[in-house]
């Protein structure tokens, strides 16, 4: 005798579907990684609103090359999470600016030599806030005689 559920449904179970994203990437096993503008800062220094339509093609194609990778391989492109009191004074206050101080820090994108995109990471989500062409959210000092002397100072 054939149950209720076979009997309305059919006896044949239809193969489970496979999933749409299977084969991407995962970050924090949480699922692919994937990028949100809404918030992205169109005023202060480091607003989206400097980028030149060539560049932001540019931008946006590298930034489509990272949803491909894993966070070790984003890693190995000198992208990272930064803490957020080791931002520049002027970072740190645009954040406050616009309200998203609350946070501990901000992962930086490198695309090519100084170029970075700051972001805003849960989970597998990039909350896409700064366009920093310069390096100038966390400038890094090359010269060791400049590297001392922020250590001494501290």
């Amino acid at each position: 005798m054939a149950s209720v559920k076979e009997a309305k449904f059919g006896a044949e179970a239809k193969p489970a579907k496979e999933a749409k994203w299977k084969d991407d990437p995962v970050l924090h096993d949480s699922g692919p990684l994937g990028w949100r503008f809404k918030g992205a800062d169109k005023n202060g220094p480091f607003s989206w609103a400097t980028l030149t339509d060539p560049k932001f093609k540019e931008v946006i194609e590298k930034l489509h090359e990272f949803e491909g990778m894993t966070l070790a391989q984003m890693r190995g492109t000198g992208s990272h999470p930064i803490a957020k009191n080791q931002l520049c004074k002027e970072a740190q206050d645009r954040l406050k600016a616009i309200k998203q101080d609350d946070i501990d820090e901000l992962m930086s994108f490198r695309l090519t030599g100084p170029n970075r995109v700051w972001c805003i990471q849960q989970r597998n989500l990039m909350r896409v806030l700064w366009w920093d062409p310069e390096h100038r959210v966390y400038p890094v000092l090359k010269d060791k005689a400049d590297r001392k002397k922020l250590k001494n100072r501290r």
